[in-house]
């Protein structure tokens, strides 16, 4: 079907699902392709995209854009972070499948996400820098100088920071975008992207957060990965002493994490081996697992005084590949950890 002009300047959405049943059977073969000016009501229609075609979490958006309404991508950043969804840029071209193969023909050409399609963009909860991808900043800038607009300045530029620091982007990715003048583009390397937090890659840093909940006590590690969201914990609780937790996102893996019978604490990546398989107990909810250990007071002062901690849920002890989470990296938590420790011991 031909566009007419304003079709063809307005941000397009192209949903790609699964083409055979060998791709139906595995998951994933999913995408979408975002490309265009970004212009007011683009969110909206990603929604209606989402919803109908039922998209589900994790998908990517390749993004493909010089950018257009700030205040759009940053809808449009949102909906993609509500969505649980990932950002990539380029464009994928899906070829049909010919005659009887398992997996169709698709092909990724290189894009460019420049200005307001950079908002787009943060709103991954991961985010990908393909190969041979442009990715451009510079200082917003309203088209019709107007007194009113040094307040909606303000009020933007207040928003935008607000947005990326609930996306992990570091507030040095807006400080060099606003060094840059309005009519020049920036390009960032992939290297300049990932110092900021903008890219991602396949997992992101660990955060780090001390928590309170009747009584009890606990300092959490959260990543997010190709693998699911998941969370490490060391708790301790009036009654019951240290304890070991962990939400693992099952990704529809939930009997095997519940049922799986050897369940080890990895410690110093995988250094250190704390078997917990007899005095764990392991429960399903919705799209995770949840994980529960009493753990000594010595156990809990090797977790503490670590550099890394996770779980790994096996059939037996020479199995190669595990369920769980790989060793979270503690630099940002350790102090927290050791406090806990300390103070409860």
């Amino acid at each position: 079907m031909a566009l007419g002009k304003n079709e063809r300047c307005k941000m397009q959405f192209i949903y790609s699902e699964p083409q055979t049943e060998f791709e139906k059977m595995i998951g994933g073969c999913r995408h979408i392709n975002a490309f265009g000016t970004i212009q007011r009501g683009d969110a909206d229609r990603l929604v209606d995209i989402i919803r109908k075609c039922e998209v589900p979490p994790q998908t990517n958006v390749y993004i493909n854009s010089t950018g257009g309404d700030l205040e759009e991508g940053l809808k449009i950043g949102c909906v993609i972070r509500a969505y649980n969804l990932e950002t990539s840029i380029g464009t994928y071209t899906l070829e049909p499948p010919q005659g009887d193969v398992p997996m169709a023909s698709r092909t990724l050409t290189p894009g460019v996400c420049y200005s307001a399609a950079t908002m787009a963009f943060a709103g991954g909860r991961l985010r990908h820098f393909p190969k041979g991808s442009k990715f451009g900043v510079h200082r917003f800038m309203f088209q019709t100088p107007d007194p009113s607009n040094v307040e909606k300045s303000q009020e933007l530029s207040a928003s935008m920071a607000s947005f990326l620091e609930k996306m992990g982007v570091a507030l040095s990715f807006l400080q060099t975008s606003a060094a840059v003048p309005s009519d020049t583009i920036l390009e960032l390397d992939e290297t300049q992207l990932e110092s900021h937090q903008m890219v991602t890659g396949g997992q992101t840093g660990v955060e780090w957060g001390t928590e309170m909940r009747r009584n009890m006590m606990y300092v959490r590690g959260t990543r997010d990965s190709i693998y699911g969201k998941h969370k490490v914990m060391l708790a301790h609780a009036k009654d019951a002493g240290f304890m070991f937790c962990a939400v693992i996102e099952a990704q529809g893996r939930q009997q095997e994490l519940c049922d799986l019978g050897l369940v080890e604490i990895v410690v110093n990546g995988e250094d250190h081996r704390i078997n917990i398989s007899d005095r764990c107990d392991r429960m399903a909810n919705d799209v995770d697992v949840i994980l529960i250990s009493k753990i000594t007071s010595q156990e809990a002062a090797l977790i503490a005084y670590s550099n890394s901690f996770g779980v790994q849920i096996r059939f037996w002890e020479d199995s190669e590949m595990f369920l769980g989470i790989s060793a979270m990296d503690t630099t940002g938590g350790q102090d927290s950890l050791i406090t806990l420790y300390k103070n409860m011991s």
